[in-house]
């Protein structure tokens, strides 16, 4: 977590204690000491605690509307900027967009009626006469958003019911980096060894040619062969002309009497 993120967060989970713990105290404590006092002597206390506690209204839910805000943003990009880990609809699978808006509908309530309860304006004054009966509203409703918070941090941050993408598509993206880690070192020891990738087991480096020599190139024609004790086919069709050659510049009373040698072995057969 960044520290933008983390200081969002504080003074979010920060001004959501001071405003809801702010109500309960009202509500269960400070309300029935003053009934208790008289209503002159309960409408003393109330226009103290109304002069001192409106500021802290005021911060509480600056804060909390700016810091929530800020946070869903930030959400938001993180699991735009990374589909891999989050899934193609993760908002949809989880209805992480519903619950924020019913959170954000009731928190808006929540600071009406917080303000109302501790304002001095004509147009609120219907929310001061039932002061017990709205602030046990205002209560209920701060609990409610307390609650939808917790589920929608919940959905992102461990284990729940619903079909988890977030886990799938973590592990698979982590074991892919993990694979390609691997592959990567293995050709830097290949490189860092002896440059090129060795041959296969058994094989013999082929001994470099003399000096002033170049070695004959390989080749893969079956037809043609390397081994200089074989003369190639052109080779011997040249020998065989010239024989040709040489017999025909022979003298011709030799070839006579060699025919005629021939022509009594084969009357004797």
């Amino acid at each position: 977590m960044d520290p933008v993120t983390l200081l969002l967060r504080w003074a979010h989970v920060l001004a959501a204690i001071a405003a809801l713990g702010g109500l309960l105290f009202a509500r269960f404590a400070f309300l029935p000491a003053a009934e208790e006092l008289g209503a002159e002597t309960a409408d003393r206390l109330h226009a103290g605690v109304r002069r001192r506690w409106l500021p802290w209204v005021i911060g509480a839910i600056t804060l909390l509307l700016a810091s929530g805000l800020a946070n869903y943003m930030l959400l938001m990009r993180r699991v735009k900027a990374a589909p891999e880990l989050w899934g193609g609809d993760w908002m949809g699978q989880t209805g992480y967009h519903a619950l924020f808006g019913v959170k954000f509908l009731l928190a808006l309530i929540v600071f009406y009626l917080a303000s109302g309860l501790v304002g001095r304006g004509a147009g609120t004054q219907w929310i001061r006469d039932a002061r017990k009966q709205w602030l046990s509203v205002t209560v209920g409703l701060g609990v409610a958003v307390v609650l939808i918070s917790g589920w929608m941090r919940q959905l992102h941050t461990g284990a729940n019911d619903l079909p988890d993408p977030v886990k799938a598509y973590a592990r698979t993206y982590l074991d892919d980096i993990e694979a390609a880690n691997a592959g990567g070192s293995r050709d830097d020891d290949d490189a860092t060894r002896g440059g090129a990738r060795p041959g296969s087991a058994g094989e013999t480096p082929r001994p470099a040619a003399p000096a002033g020599k170049t070695a004959p190139e390989a080749t893969t024609d079956p037809d043609v062969t390397t081994d200089p004790d074989v003369k190639p086919d052109s080779e011997e069709k040249t020998d065989g002309q010239k024989a040709q050659k040489a017999d025909g510049s022979a003298p011709s009373e030799d070839r006579e009497a060699a025919a005629a040698a021939g022509g009594r072995e084969a009357a004797a057969r």
